[in-house]
């Protein structure tokens, strides 16, 4: 929490919502680890992309908290940061929608 910035909006692909401030992104975060008993976020690479703006590309893993199954999915989150915070955090499952919104070529 310490490096976002106390008004940060976090967007989530799974249905457009937006969540703002450092309670939104606690809340959040809270949200999606309850679904799982072990869970991990492996960065594989950051990109930068020019500007006020990165591309993190991460590995999830995890296993259900209910099922016992194990998830493994890549997610790409696209960073702005002013001041040295993060002021914005976008979510991806698509590596074309990540590069799009970044404004990079694949």
């Amino acid at each position: 929490m310490a490096l976002c910035h106390p008004k940060v909006e976090w967007t989530v692909p799974e249905d457009g919502t937006t969540y703002q401030g450092r309670e939104g992104v606690s809340q959040r975060l809270k949200e999606w680890l309850e679904s799982f008993a072990d869970y991990r976020y492996e960065v594989q690479r950051i990109i930068d992309c020019g500007g006020t703006e990165v591309l993190v590309e991460a590995t999830e893993v995890g296993r259900g908290a209910a099922s016992g199954a194990e998830v493994r999915s890549t997610n790409y989150e696209l960073l702005t940061i002013r001041d040295g915070m993060i002021v914005r955090i976008r979510e991806f499952y698509n590596t074309g929608d990540a590069f799009e919104a970044a404004g990079l070529r694949e």
